[in-house]
């Protein structure tokens, strides 16, 4: 706990496969006492797979929670003892059998930080290479491949929904502008 809050409970409400929720009573800097709601999560690992001509692979699947299709990149909660880079290769052969010769961490940003601690881990993967398919046996997911125009281009009809994906196509586009930049510049 920081310096501004003073823990002075914690009351455990539901411990789960993938979450816990907490009610921690706190004491404010300025003495106000409160509390929060707080869901525990181990972390999760997304991966943008960028095929060799640049095109990009999502996941086209269910979320239960809100009841909708999401198309999204590869992703998953860190299991107990595995780093998040290992998470994301894992993820990366369960949805969309594939590994990847490069893994390189590109972001790492908190999902939803006014009541849960989830941090995600965001890796660009290249050089891939198809894999025997493997997977999680309560997943069902659909693998698309899309062009980073089309993408650009969802992304600005509000067709990506899915918070991780749209920091990732921002930031595959960020890395395209500044490529054209150098080679501008080289010329």
């Amino acid at each position: 706990m920081s310096d501004r809050y003073q823990l002075s409970d914690r009351r455990e409400l539901y411990r789960g496969r993938i979450v816990n929720l907490t009610v921690d009573s706190i004491k404010t800097a300025s003495g106000i006492e409160t509390i929060r709601e707080v869901f525990h999560h181990p972390g999760g690992a997304a991966v943008i797979p960028v095929l060799d001509n640049g095109d990009v692979l999502l996941v086209r699947q269910f979320r239960y929670p809100i009841q909708h299709e999401l198309l999204e990149f590869p992703a998953g909660r860190i299991d107990p003892g595995e780093t998040p880079e290992s998470a994301a290769a894992r993820e990366l052969q369960e949805e969309v059998q594939m590994s990847a010769g490069t893994l390189e961490k590109v972001a790492e940003f908190y999902t939803t930080p006014g009541f849960c601690d989830e941090k995600i881990f965001l890796y660009l993967a290249t050089a891939l290479s198809p894999i025997d398919k493997s997977g999680d046996h309560d997943e069902e997911l659909e693998v698309e491949r899309l062009s980073l125009s089309t993408l650009k281009q969802m992304l600005h009809n509000g067709q990506i929904l899915d918070a991780k994906t749209i920091i990732g196509i921002n930031l595959l586009l960020l890395r395209s502008e500044k490529v054209s930049a150098e080679r501008r510049q080289s010329i």
